[in-house]
């Protein structure tokens, strides 16, 4: 398995180079210059002082030429200056990530929390009442947009009814409390649950009925064996890789939900980051906040196929 995780590993290097070509190339045509609003009026005129401010931003020389600094800053660690307040953008990012990581975490927990129970019951009774209400409920929320679910839970649960805080992360005043914290991660993260549960609400009560009809599961009831022993020792174990793979392939949609979320509740995280990185133009926040997702979807892709083998043992990678 390490092998085949280092072979893995080094496939996903010239991925990320191709991603940070596109990255670099669509950020650069877009219309606009980020640096005319750092000089004073007269100076954006005139022309004076910009070619020392393009080249302190390493925006000096053609595409190929900032392309190839830009690496070799990134290599070193440095994803550069940010444009719109002069701070490395490692230190911004830094700052944002963790953010981002608690309310993701949070959110996929409480999704797989919801989803997958539903997803066993809805599968273990299939067409009962309880499967057609768990199968309507999904497919409600399934159309419902992010940011018009969160703006509506802000509406009920934090400005008529007062139980959690609308906007933030901590109040001004209990900085470091994490009861605190708790109360205004409840509504971002509910709302990013409750969202992504019914995907694997479906993907689940599929996979359930496609396990109990095989020959092993109706050996197993032939035996004799409890119920909820047939399901839980020789059909979710299969039922679970499909999951797993879903898993995976949800973190991207995840994370795209979440910019539209911590925008709504002000959460100061990577999607709160990026979109203001794009709004002012800022390059080197930009294009290191798109790095960095690339590099976690590949990432949570290896995580996912070897997780495989830790659920069904029969899967071994060479």
């Amino acid at each position: 398995m390490g092998r085949y995780a280092a072979r893995r590993l080094l496939i996903a290097l010239p991925v990320l180079f191709v991603i940070s070509i596109v990255d670099f190339a669509f950020i650069h045509l877009a219309p606009g210059d980020p640096l005319q609003a750092l000089l004073p009026p007269e100076a954006a005129q005139s022309g004076g002082g910009i070619d020392d401010l393009y080249a302190r931003y390493g925006l000096s020389g053609s595409l190929p030429v900032q392309y190839v600094r830009w690496v070799g800053e990134i290599l070193q660690g440095n994803f550069g200056t940010s444009f719109r307040n002069g701070q490395p953008a490692t230190t911004l990012i830094g700052n944002a990530l963790p953010n981002t990581l608690v309310l993701t975490a949070t959110a996929m927990v409480l999704s797989l929390l919801i989803g997958v129970p539903l997803g066993i019951l809805s599968g273990m009774r299939e067409r009962s009442v309880l499967d057609e209400v768990v199968t309507l409920w999904s497919f409600l929320f399934t159309g419902i947009p992010s940011f018009f679910l969160a703006l509506m839970a802000v509406f009920f649960f934090a400005v008529r009814l007062n139980w959690f805080p609308a906007t933030g992360m901590q109040s001004y005043d209990r900085q470091g409390d994490p009861v605190d914290l708790i109360r205004h991660l409840v509504l971002p993260a509910s709302v990013l649950g409750v969202l992504h549960a019914p995907v694997y609400i479906r993907y689940t009560r599929a996979a359930i009925l496609d396990v109990m009809r095989e020959d092993y599961v109706r050996t197993a009831r032939s035996k004799g064996l409890p119920e909820r022993r047939v399901v839980g020792r020789h059909a979710l174990p299969n039922a679970m890789l499909p999951i797993l793979t879903l898993i995976g392939l949800s973190l991207p949609g995840l994370i795209g939900s979440s910019v539209l979320v911590e925008q709504v509740f002000a959460w100061p995280g990577m999607g709160t980051l990026s979109i203001q990185s794009a709004l002012f133009r800022d390059y080197p926040v930009f294009m290191g906040v798109a790095l960095l997702y690339a590099a976690a979807v590949l990432v949570s892709s290896l995580v996912t196929d070897l997780a495989y083998a830790l659920v069904n043992p029969r899967i071994r990678y060479a």
